[in-house]
């Protein structure tokens, strides 16, 4: 069974889309944010979730 290549070339299309959406939002985001709140960043939320993880594994 062979896929289609329109269909192939329809899901990366629409992937590539979505990605630049995504992309163009966290820009948006950072440009036009509430300048009094601090700026946050994703890793530093994860790198203290896993923090906070290794001290609740050692107790």
């Amino acid at each position: 069974m062979e896929i289609p290549l329109l269909l192939v070339a329809a899901l990366l299309y629409l992937g590539l889309a979505l990605g630049l959406i995504l992309v163009v939002d966290k820009l948006v985001g950072l440009v036009f944010r509430d300048p009094r709140r601090p700026l946050q960043l994703p890793s530093f939320d994860i790198g203290r979730a896993l923090a906070a993880s290794q001290k609740f594994y050692r107790k």
